[in-house]
């Protein structure tokens, strides 16, 4: 008998996906997402990408001990920049939201910093961050994530101005 797990839930071998969710979408079980909604997934899945691709960059051993450092705050930081984005998305309130996006936004600008120290300083794997355009990268998803937070403060401020709310993020 095979057994239909859902994402999360536990089974016999660990996690599983439903494999009827794509039928169970299909047949209107789901509602397409909305514009914004696809917008904001695609900014997850950037960001998703950014970290993956400077974890395949990284080095298995390391030259220099400056190498070592700057790999290893690089990492951390382009993973916390899309971990903090995803958990903006699942905020409790706007302050936690605007608290998440800007942890996000410090971690790809610390991201950024760390992969020019390594074009800098002619440090290990510095041309694969550079084939791959990540310092570039880093500084587009900087420029969104300010806008994103500046929008959402000018936003918050024209309702504590009127008294209006305009709907969520």
């Amino acid at each position: 008998m095979s057994q239909v797990l859902l994402l999360g839930e536990v089974g016999s071998r660990g996690f599983g996906l439903n494999p009827f969710g794509k039928q169970i979408a299909a047949s209107g079980g789901m509602k397409e997402p909305s514009a914004k909604r696809k917008r904001t997934l695609a900014l997850h899945d950037r960001a998703i990408r950014f970290s993956a691709s400077v974890n395949s960059c990284c080095p298995a051993q390391f030259t220099t001990l400056p190498s070592r450092v700057v790999w290893d705050q690089l990492v951390r930081a382009a993973d916390s920049t899309s971990n903090n984005l995803i958990e903006a998305d699942d905020a409790s309130s706007d302050a936690d939201f605007l608290s998440k996006m800007g942890i996000a936004l410090r971690e790809v600008k610390e991201a950024r910093a760390a992969l020019m120290k390594l074009r800098l300083g002619n440090l290990d794997h510095y041309r694969l961050t550079a084939e791959r355009d990540l310092e570039s990268e880093a500084g587009q998803l900087a420029a969104i994530f300010a806008t994103i937070i500046l929008n959402m403060r000018m936003r918050l401020d024209e309702e504590r101005r009127t008294g209006k709310k305009h709907g969520k993020r």
